[in-house]
C-alpha cells in the first residue's frame, strides 16, 4: 500500500518534465535564445528586429495581439490601420493624430490647419479665428470687424489688414476708375471708357478721376448715367433718372458714407451742364466765378484703387 503512491508521484514529475521543454524535447531555456514565446509559441518584440525568429504563427505585440500590417493608402496617409488625407481629415490635420478640438463649433480642416465647419446654435464666429472658436452675441449684436496684421486685403469694406485703410492696393474687380472730360457743346462728361472720354469734341481734363466700387455691397449705392432730352448726361442715385431721362447704365457705386478713405463728390448745375467734383476748392470756385449752383452731396468716391 505505501509502494502505489510513489510511484504515481514520479510519473507526474516526468510529465512535468517533458512539458517544460520547448516541444522538441531537449529542454533548452527560451530565454537563451535572446527571445521569448507567446502561449501560442510567436516571438513578440518591440520594433520587430529581434534576432529571434518565430516557430511558428504571426508576430504579436507585447500584449499578445496580432500586429496588422500596414494598409495601401495609395496617395492618403497612412495613420495606423487608417488611410488619411491629412490637409483635410479634423481627426488627423496636417499630421496623424493631430485632433481639431474648437469651441463651440463643428471642427474641420482645410490645407492642413484647423477650421470652423460650423458655429454651434447661438454661436457666430466673428473673428475667423479656430483658436478662440465661435463667440456668444447677445440680442441684436453684431459682429465687430477684426483686422489681422499681414492678413491679405479683400474687397470687403473692411480693414483686413490692420493699416488703417480698406479695400486698397488694387485689388482685383474691386474698384474701377472713372475719366472726367468736358465738351463746348456738351458740357462735362464723366465714363469709364477713356476712349469715350477722348471721342467727338470731348476732351479729357482727368483720367482716373475717381474710383467707384464695381459691384453692390452693404453701404454702397449705384450711381446711374442719364442721357436727358439735350443729349447732355446727367449722374444721380435715382433709378429713374428724377424723370430727366433714361437710364444708359451706371459709374459704379458709392459711398453711403465716409468709409475707407472715401471722399465726398459734390453736384452743380449751371448753363444746362451738370458738373461733379471732388475738390472743395473747385466747388466754391465753380459757384462764385462760373454761376454754378452747388445742388448736393452725391455721395463718397475714392481717390485711388
Amino acid at each position: 500500500m505505501t509502494v502505489a503512491p510513489s510511484h504515481g508521484i514520479a510519473a507526474f514529475a516526468l510529465i512535468v518534465c517533458a512539458c517544460s521543454g520547448d516541444g522538441n524535447g531537449d529542454g533548452d531555456d527560451p530565454s537563451t535564445s535572446g527571445s521569448s514565446s507567446s502561449s501560442t509559441g510567436a516571438v513578440t518584440t518591440s520594433d520587430g528586429s529581434s534576432s529571434g525568429e518565430a516557430s511558428s504563427g504571426d508576430a504579436s505585440s507585447s500584449s499578445g495581439i496580432p500586429e496588422l500590417p500596414p494598409p495601401e493608402c495609395g496617395p492618403l496617409s497612412v495613420c495606423g490601420q487608417l488611410c488619411v488625407d491629412l490637409s483635410v481629415d479634423p481627426g488627423n490635420c496636417g499630421k496623424c493624430g493631430v485632433s481639431c478640438v474648437i469651441p463651440h463649433a463643428s471642427p474641420a480642416c482645410s490645407g492642413n490647419a484647423c477650421a470652423i465647419a460650423s458655429c454651434d446654435p447661438g454661436w457666430t464666429d466673428c473673428d475667423g479665428d479656430p483658436q478662440n472658436g465661435c463667440e456668444l452675441l447677445g440680442p441684436g449684436e453684431n459682429c465687430t470687424p477684426v483686422c489681422k496684421q499681414g492678413q491679405p486685403e479683400a474687397c470687403n469694406l473692411l480693414d483686413d489688414n490692420c493699416d488703417g485703410q480698406c479695400d486698397e492696393g488694387a485689388v482685383p474687380g474691386c474698384r474701377q476708375p472713372v475719366h472726367r472730360a468736358s465738351s463746348p457743346t456738351l458740357g462735362h462728361f464723366y465714363t469709364l471708357d477713356q476712349a469715350e472720354a477722348a471721342s467727338g469734341d470731348f476732351k479729357p481734363e482727368f483720367l482716373n478721376y475717381f474710383y467707384m466700387h464695381v459691384a453692390a455691397a452693404p453701404g454702397l449705392v449705384p450711381l446711374y448715367r442719364c442721357l436727358k432730352g439735350d443729349n447732355r448726361r446727367f449722374y444721380t442715385t435715382s433709378d429713374t433718372c428724377e424723370g430727366a431721362g433714361p437710364v444708359e447704365g451706371t459709374l459704379g457705386y458709392l459711398g453711403t458714407e465716409a468709409f475707407c478713405g472715401a471722399v465726398p463728390l459734390y453736384r452743380l448745375y449751371g448753363k444746362a451742364d451738370h458738373f461733379y467734383t471732388t475738390s472743395v476748392e473747385e466747388r466754391d470756385n465753380a459757384v462764385a466765378m462760373y454761376g454754378y449752383l452747388f445742388e448736393s452731396q452725391v455721395g463718397f468716391v475714392w481717390p485711388g484703387p
